[in-house]
């Protein structure tokens, strides 16, 4: 018994799987082909008739037409049906229709064996992302390709685009052109482009060669860019400019991979080495930021603050500007050059700021260990202050200043220059005022000096000529006679003066007391009767080892290369050669690259100075 049920267990199985096998090769057509596509099917119409002499014997069917086709219904006023071909061409109010699109046309070609439908003359295709408008779209139903052409117009809730042709994949959202096209915007935005690739879905849409943006407020002008509508970030990828529509002399220049820009925050990040130019002014770095809403941009990296019109630029490792306050500093190795018709002012400090007053007055702050140099003057001090529209600089804390052979040094030093004629005028020193030149070069134990309260000494050629010191006034100076013929000196004596006043006249080297007045008290020693402790006024201290020989001396430790070329002329000033700090980051760069900023107050004026911590001269000295 066991044996035979066995037997028939065994039958069965071979019986089931034979008729499985037979089942599911009766699934596939013979010859593995694909199974025949659907015809298409007559649903209704008013009259549909053969008329053998048209249409090669084809039905004609007109009013009310209704075809339909896998799922899509295709409606007209009249259509011709090519049974065989299993195609039909349709005239007037033409409409396809089918749970995802509709699309409606003058007229209409469909083939039931491709799915392809080629719709003619004011073309409306419509779906729940989009409108499109053409003369001419072939809809590809298989593929969900629409290819449009002629005057195509593609409308979506954010924009209208405007092509002569189109590719819209509607499965990916994508429709791009290589044929220009401009966009719309209901904020007002319109864009111009040659090549565009939108993605409906993730709202981005890649622009490609002569990109033009033109919105309220800025024009962009770009070789290649991404912009992200949702978010409205915009990535450049190519060379662009982002101009102030109002003052198109405000705007943003970037190179390619440039940077991205935020059209609700007005904020644009730069990657790569740009150039912000706000009111003739320029401020370039490798990277930046900028905000266009509140004025505020920073610079990192080989920062340069330019400003053509004042013929002044300013360099360093960080930099920062506000718009609203009208000023911009720079700090880490940074530097300041103003050029004038025949010469240079350089500036070095920590940190260098530069203000514009609401009265248009320039002010250049020089914060900390703070340097300046000129063919005929150099000076240094804790900080220095440079009203440019003055020509007036004041030094303060352990300020020293040297004019040819002369070192001055006071606890504040003021410095005039001529705006007009570019020249040095006079300089006044307050407090502990102290003039000291040596007699001979090779000599450093014989010095003229002058010292007293305050001081004040007058220019004449670019070279200081006079010196009048006023309260406790002193001098020291070693008196020589010439030969008229020979030009060999021959020491007299050493004179020794302490005057309320004492006027005296500066030659190079040389000091000639002139006046001594209000309690006069002169002397003149011999030499040998004239201790050599006494050769020297009290406080006397020489820092001439301290003096700028050129104007690359304004840095303790000089960058390996640097070097500024300046063309110069009476309205021109052009840096002809740009200066390479990348290998010079001090400490600065260090803290700015950290997000830190140096907090400087700059609607402070000339008369308040954060830096200075010495008495302020009082108006009746300043007569």
């Amino acid at each position: 018994m066991a044996e035979e049920r066995n037997r028939k267990f065994k039958f069965l199985s071979i019986f089931l799987l034979l008729f499985l096998g037979v089942f599911v090769l009766g699934q596939v057509p013979s010859g593995g082909k694909k199974p025949p596509p659907k015809k298409i099917k007559h649903m209704h119409s008013d009259v549909m008739r053969v008329l053998p002499s048209k249409f090669e014997g084809n039905p004609f069917a007109y009013g009310k037409v209704g075809f339909e086709h896998d799922g899509t219904r295709l409606y007209s006023d009249s259509a011709v049906y090519y049974q065989k071909e299993n195609y039909f061409r349709a005239w007037g109010n033409v409409r396809m229709i089918n749970d995802t699109v509709t699309m409606t046309s003058d007229s209409l070609v469909y083939d039931g064996n491709t799915k392809i439908a080629k719709a003619f003359d004011r073309v409306h295709m419509k779906d729940k992302k989009s409108e499109l408008f053409a003369d001419y779209v072939e809809y590809n139903r298989v593929t969900d390709i629409a290819i449009a052409s002629g005057n195509v117009v593609m409308i979506d809730p954010s924009q209208r685009i405007e092509t002569p042709y189109m590719v819209y994949d509607r499965k990916s959202g994508i429709a791009r052109t290589d044929q220009g096209a401009i966009i719309r915007g209901k904020d007002g935005t319109v864009t111009h482009t040659q090549v565009l690739v939108y993605n409906s879905k993730t709202k981005t849409i890649d622009f490609d060669r002569n990109t033009t943006i033109e919105t309220p407020d800025y024009r962009i002008n770009s070789d290649k860019m991404i912009m992200n509508q949702s978010t409205d970030v915009t990535e450049f990828i190519g060379r662009t400019t982002i101009t102030d529509r109002k003052n198109p002399r405000n705007y943003i220049s970037m190179p390619t991979g440039g940077g991205t820009f935020n059209k609700k925050t007005g904020e644009a990040f730069l990657k790569k080495r740009s150039t912000v130019y706000r009111e003739g002014k320029e401020l370039h770095g490798d990277e930046m930021y900028f905000n266009d809403k509140t004025g505020f941009g920073w610079a990192k990296g080989n920062v340069l603050i330019d400003d053509p019109e004042e013929k002044r630029f300013i360099r360093g490792e960080y930099g920062e500007a506000h718009r609203e306050l009208d000023s911009a500093f720079v700090t880490g190795n940074a530097y300041a050059v103003k050029a004038f018709s025949t010469d240079s002012l350089y500036f070095h400090a920590d940190t260098i700021m530069a203000v514009q007053r609401k009265d248009s007055t320039k002010v250049l702050k020089a914060y900390f260990n703070a340097r300046y140099f000129k063919s005929n003057a150099q000076g240094k001090s804790d900080s220095i202050f440079y009203n440019e529209t003055k020509g007036l600089m004041k030094f303060f804390r352990d300020p020293i200043m040297w004019s040819g052979e002369q070192q001055i040094t006071g606890d504040t030093i003021y410095a005039y220059n001529n705006p007009e004629l570019q020249i040095m005028d006079s300089v006044r020193v307050f407090n502990n005022a102290f003039a000291i030149s040596k007699v001979d070069s090779l000599n450093d134990k014989e010095f003229n000096q002058v010292k007293g309260k305050f001081m004040t000494g007058f220019f004449l050629n670019n070279e200081l000529n006079l010196v009048e010191v006023h309260e406790n006034a002193q001098a020291l100076n070693f008196v020589d006679d010439e030969d008229h013929v020979t030009k060999v000196k021959e020491r007299i004596g050493i004179n020794t003066s302490d005057c309320g006043i004492i006027e005296a006249e500066i030659k190079g080297s040389e000091v000639e007391v002139l006046a001594c007045r209000i309690q006069a008290n002169s002397k003149l020693y011999p030499e040998s009767k004239l201790p050599e402790k006494s050769r020297f006024l009290k406080d006397f201290i020489w820092r001439g080892e301290e003096k700028m020989q050129k104007w690359q001396d304004i840095f303790d430790e000089p960058p390996a290369y640097l070097e500024v070329k300046m063309k110069e002329s009476g309205t021109e000033t052009q840096e002809m050669e740009k200066i390479d700090l990348d290998d010079v980051v001090s400490s600065n760069s260090n803290q700015s690259d950290s997000g830190s900023a140096i907090q400087v107050d700059p609607k402070l004026n000339e008369e308040a100075d954060p830096i200075q911590n010495t008495v302020e001269p009082t108006k009746e000295n300043e007569k």
